[in-house]
């Protein structure tokens, strides 16, 4: 009876341990935790991915048009888990389109595909298609058959398109023309801008050209204005129409030349934004003299997340006007914050005819630190008041060349975009930038490899020989 009875027990114990190692599972599958415990961020979402998916209310379903075989398909099946880790509105379906021909057409025909190796992220009567060229950036080097992957884009892909999806109307930007300004439909590597505005509409943005004359204004659906780099005099009537509407809590880039007079200086002025006629030369931070590559960023939502480096060619200043005194200080003042600076060895060039550029004193020039591009906004929100009053805000940069179509490395296209996601009050997706391919090589010498020869092929199975000849005597004894 005794034996009957501790065999039950221990019947019971082995089935309780069972269910507690049943529970146990099931509570880990229901609450999983992911700990990246490498070095690389290759996967890591962002905080503005993280606050985007907080904030997500509605399912939304996302289709993977990727073969197993491509060359991305392991990278976005990685990031998409971490986004179903971070929220549970997310419904992942993956589709071969070379094995599932059925189920490839059927969805082809609804999104109205033209294409494979693409993820449609859908919510309602509303879908996004994000082509493999907005996850990866790839290059054709030299002799080679297939493109390289450089950098992934994905997380900035992705939460674009959930971020679009969410908000529901696309805005509208408008580049404006008519004054020798850079446009988005000239494919030219020099003044061509048809790159930055295809990056633009990637980001759930409508692109639009905007001419301004005595009859047409800024249109009412204008989320934001650009303006690139203008060569030619504005007239006053232009300039009142862009004051008018940036007072009218309007958002306006604007991107200035050097030497180039273009009628919004007086505008400017008001709105506390200092310019000079100049060039900054920076010794410490240039490849070829012409050029002032970014590296010190301000405490700003456009630049505090900025980690890679933005190259400037041929920049002016552009800094905050300081009040002659505090009594010109108004509640309505514009603030006007910089977003970053050359180094103290750079300086602001007046003599701009010589052909040498150097520091001279007591002509013009000016020692540094500068500022390449501010930030101004006015009007911001009343706390007293339990209206959200939408502020007035522009950005303007001392260079337009640095997002032109041959000039887009480093973090050039991510300062642009992050600059136009604060004008249009999307922070959700300032400074996601996409991430740089990692290649770990590990080089060894002839040396090492023979050393590395004998570990593997007689070290380890002669210890192993040895440690069984030792069990086998000591059982003998």
């Amino acid at each position: 009876m005794k034996r009957i009875l501790s065999n039950l027990n221990a019947i019971a114990g082995v089935l309780l341990a069972l269910v507690l190692v049943e529970m146990i599972g099931f509570v880990g599958l229901r609450n999983p935790v992911r700990v990246n415990l490498s070095e690389r961020t290759y996967y890591e979402l962002s905080d503005k991915t993280l606050s985007l998916l907080g904030e997500l209310e509605h399912q939304i379903n996302i289709t993977v048009f990727f073969q197993e075989e491509h060359e991305l398909y392991q990278d976005i099946e990685n990031l998409i888990e971490e986004y179903q880790y971070h929220s549970r509105n997310l419904n992942v379906e993956w589709v071969d389109p070379t094995r599932d021909r059925a189920r490839t057409e059927k969805l082809a025909n609804k999104y109205a595909l033209t294409e494979a190796q693409v993820v449609v992220f859908d919510i309602g009567d509303r879908s996004k298609v994000v082509n493999q060229s907005d996850i990866a950036e790839m290059v054709l080097e030299k002799r080679a058959k297939e493109p390289t992957v450089v950098a992934f884009k994905g997380e900035q892909a992705f939460s674009s398109a959930i971020h679009g999806l969410m908000q529901g109307d696309t805005p509208v930007v408008y580049y404006m023309v008519g004054h020798g300004e850079h446009r988005v439909t000239d494919f030219d590597p020099m003044t061509g801008y048809s790159k930055i505005g295809t990056i633009t509409v990637r980001d759930n943005l409508e692109v639009k050209e905007l001419v301004l004359s005595g009859e047409k204004k800024v249109p009412d659906d204008a989320a934001a204005v650009v303006i690139a780099g203008p060569t030619k005099t504005m007239s006053p009537v232009a300039v009142e129409m862009i004051e008018d509407y940036i007072s009218r809590n309007g958002r306006v880039m604007i991107l200035l030349d050097a030497l180039k007079d273009t009628g919004l200086e007086p505008m400017l002025h008001r709105w506390g934004v200092a310019l000079r006629q100049d060039i900054v030369v920076d010794p410490e931070n240039t490849l070829r003299g012409s050029d002032v590559h970014i590296r010190r960023y301000n405490a700003h939502p456009i630049s505090i997340e900025m980690q890679s480096i933005v190259q400037f060619i041929l920049p002016r200043s552009v800094e905050s006007l300081e009040s002659e005194s505090e009594n010109n200080v108004s509640e309505d003042r514009p603030t006007v914050v910089p977003l970053f600076f050359t180094s103290d060895k750079s300086w602001s060039e007046t003599q701009v005819e010589e052909s040498t550029a150097r520091f001279d004193e007591g002509t013009g020039d000016k020692m540094g630190p500068f500022s390449l591009g501010v930030a101004v906004e006015r009007g911001s929100t009343q706390e007293m008041l339990d209206v959200q009053i939408k502020p007035s805000r522009m950005v303007v940069f001392g260079d337009s060349d640095f997002v032109s179509n041959g000039s887009m490395v480093g973090g050039n296209s991510d300062l642009f975009m992050s600059a136009l996601n604060w004008l249009l009050d999307r922070e959700e997706l300032i400074a996601i930038a996409s991430k740089p391919i990692e290649e770990v090589k590990l080089s060894l010498s002839r040396k090492q490899l023979r050393g590395l020869f004998w570990i593997n092929v007689a070290g380890i199975p002669a210890i192993a020989m040895v440690l069984g000849l030792l069990v086998w005597v000591r059982r003998r004894k």
